[in-house]
């Protein structure tokens, strides 16, 4: 009895916690877990470059950039980034859900621009391939359903004076939202980038000379 019993016991045991994409420390105040599940969509809104930053925690890992093509291999980098592991598809044309899906196998991570709204049935068949494969989406943009969502609230650009100056860098007020935020109104301000082109947490002080711009 008592080893029917542990079997049982055995057998009841919670399931390890999945194997998390990881994203970089700075943005674990956003993104809660410290890494985006295998399976799950995450969209971004009002920052490409925020998207980018999801792609430079991920170490040995591969990922891909579809439908993106002004993204700058160069600033993901700066992040910590490598782009020796990167897979440019800048056009996909009209199979751009062939392409997605295909790339679901072999990447940790897939961060992509829809061309239209896609259907609901289209988001179905990339989250299922996603699951299976152990890879995670990022979106630009709105997607029905999607696990967490971030967005920059504002951001202020640094270094310019009083019509004078160049851009060196923007600090940016993130927030994430969803299911995955674990809490609503979790923020943080970050240089992204900053003026070496990192990024990193950023203190936003009284009196700071920046221009403020929305989205």
């Amino acid at each position: 009895m008592g080893e029917l019993s542990a079997q049982v016991t055995h057998g009841l045991a919670p399931l390890p916690p999945p194997v998390l994409i990881p994203v970089p420390p700075v943005l674990h105040d956003v993104v809660p877990e410290g890494g985006l599940r295998p399976g799950t969509i995450t969209a971004v809104e009002g920052s490409a470059a925020l998207a980018l930053a999801l792609t430079a925690g991920l170490g040995e890992r591969w990922c891909a950039v579809v439908g993106l093509p002004e993204a700058h291999l160069a600033a993901a980098m700066s992040m910590g980034g490598d782009p020796t592991r990167v897979l440019l598809v800048d056009e996909p044309g009209p199979r751009w859900a062939d392409v997605v899906a295909a790339l679901t196998d072999g990447c940790a991570l897939v961060l992509t621009r829809p061309p239209d709204r896609p259907a609901p049935q289209v988001t179905r068949r990339l989250t299922a391939l996603a699951r299976r494969n152990g890879c995670a989406l990022v979106v630009t943009g709105p997607w029905e359903g999607a696990h967490l969502r971030l967005h920059v609230e504002t951001s202020r650009w640094s270094g310019l004076g009083a019509g004078t100056g160049h851009l060196r860098g923007r600090q940016a007020l993130v927030v994430s939202s969803g299911r995955g935020a674990a809490g609503p109104g979790r923020r943080a301000w970050l240089w992204l980038p900053g003026p070496d082109g990192s990024l990193r947490p950023a203190e936003v002080a009284a009196g700071t000379r920046t221009i403020a711009v929305a989205g």
